[in-house]
């Protein structure tokens, strides 16, 4: 993509310096010092209030900025966005991706359709196949949507300098309780991969057949699918049932953008000129050609090639059922870790029985953990 920038652009001369990273670790990587990060980052939309905090963003203005409105769908370009009261909203990312979201995979010589919209049957199935089901929950990104399933929420204030100053959250309610036992049905199933269930781990347990489903995003599908064949199935989540009330698992959803460091200097306008290039429609193409990246370009969704694909239509349904991942506390991420953790690991259960803590006790702190972030702004 960088060289067909520079191909697009001829009448100049390029040095561009191409480094890996995390959409998810922008924050922690940039954050650390602004001034020598990248020009040009990716980052997802759940780390756009502590980019700016640091002065970590350019805002996208001028016919940059009419391009991404004109382009992009409205939510994408929300998701990179501030308002203050009767302020003009300022955009401060260029969308590129709409698919940072998660579903369900599964080997239908296994798992048949019909089982697949029941964790229940689900784990029945894996249980009488002695095969393993890939569910990240040592991931807070993937913990987090079994709260949002029995009703828990959070909201977060900011002051005119992007700091925290309130943070509201239930996950330690009798819900959250619920959330907790849904979690401990799954992990305590012999057919639970485990901890560090990666890309890697579920490509490979469904290549040597040992895995037949898994929770993971549009990044893997070309990947499952040559590995699963005819047997390839894709789904929205399934349904859990604890103490006779049956839901529909809810997930996150939300955006990756293309940001620019105002600290680029004297290159500023050129990294604005490559973070547009870099998201437009004939870029996000090629994406989803090689990767079944979703666009958040109009016209490159608008075709249907994406809206016939079981990957997408699964995603699709799913978003029905998921939060947008905008405004998360700061401290959000690390207690929801450890709490799915301490599930794993058979620490935490409802009753508290032979030295474990109990589901209470254990969700007590974590929201505490999570709210402390204000007084400590």
């Amino acid at each position: 993509m960088a060289e067909e920038f520079k191909k697009a652009n001829p009448d100049k001369k390029y040095n561009i310096k191409i480094g890996i990273g995390e959409e998810d670790m922008a924050f922690s990587n940039v954050g650390k010092d602004p001034t020598a990060a990248a020009d040009v980052y990716c980052y997802s939309n759940d780390q756009l209030y502590p980019l700016l905090r640091v002065g970590a963003l350019a805002r996208v203005g001028g016919s940059y900025l009419d391009g991404v409105k004109a382009d992009n769908s409205e939510e994408s370009v929300k998701s990179g966005s501030v308002k203050w009261g009767t302020e003009e909203e300022k955009v401060y990312g260029y969308p590129y991706a709409s698919d940072n979201g998660y579903f369900m995979y599964y080997d239908k010589s296994v798992v048949s359709d019909e089982q697949a919209g029941s964790l229940e049957q689900i784990i029945a199935a894996c249980e009488s196949a002695n095969k393993k089901i890939g569910w990240a929950l040592d991931v807070p990104w993937y913990t987090a949507g079994w709260f949002f399933t029995f009703g828990g929420s959070y909201s977060v204030e900011y002051n005119d300098k992007y700091v925290e100053t309130n943070i509201e959250i239930d996950f330690d309610n009798e819900n959250g309780v619920k959330a907790s036992k849904a979690i401990k049905k799954l992990t305590s199933s012999k057919a639970f991969a485990g901890k560090q269930t990666d890309n890697g781990k579920i490509i490979t347990g469904f290549t040597t057949k040992s895995m037949a489903v898994a929770v993971s995003g549009t990044w893997n599908a070309k990947s499952i699918k040559q590995a699963l064949g005819e047997n390839f199935g894709v789904c929205k989540l399934p349904t859990v049932t604890v103490d006779g009330e049956t839901k529909q698992l809810y997930s996150f959803k939300g955006y990756k953008l293309l940001g620019v460091n105002p600290h680029a200097g004297d290159k500023l306008g050129e990294a604005h000129r490559l973070a547009a290039f870099l998201s437009g429609e004939a870029m996000q193409k090629i994406r989803f050609d090689k990767h079944l990246i979703g666009p958040t370009n109009k016209n490159a969704a608008d075709t249907d090639v994406i809206k016939n694909d079981a990957t997408f239509k699964a995603l699709n349904a799913q978003n029905v059922f998921a939060v947008e991942q905008t405004a998360v506390p700061s401290n959000f991420w690390e207690p929801l870790k450890n709490y799915g953790l301490n599930i794993i690991d058979d620490l935490v259960d409802e009753t508290g029985s032979d030295g474990r803590i109990t589901y209470a006790a254990q969700l007590k702190k974590m929201v505490a953990q999570i709210k402390g972030t204000v007084s400590a702004s």
